[in-house]
């Protein structure tokens, strides 16, 4: 299931909620309904990845330049 608002999209996959807010991002995120907790993101709605105990490690370099463009301020907080 997809919805379309403005310019992001909302897709309902695998138990997941996925969003990302424009459809010329690659990346994501996975909404974790609630305050605080982890940043959750995915690159292909297959792979959920953990910001803060999986960046940069588990990710290809590839997908770390992706993110760095996507997410600038996140990446400086881990570099």
């Amino acid at each position: 299931m997809s919805d379309e608002y403005d310019e992001g999209i909302n897709e309902y996959k695998n138990g997941y909620d996925f969003y990302k807010d424009s459809a010329k991002n690659q990346i994501w995120q996975v909404e974790t309904y609630g305050k605080g907790g982890p940043y959750l993101f995915s690159f292909d709605q297959k792979t959920i990845f953990n910001f803060w105990t999986d960046y940069p490690e588990k990710l290809s370099p590839e997908q770390i330049e992706i993110f760095k463009k996507e997410n600038p301020v996140l990446a400086e907080l881990k570099p």
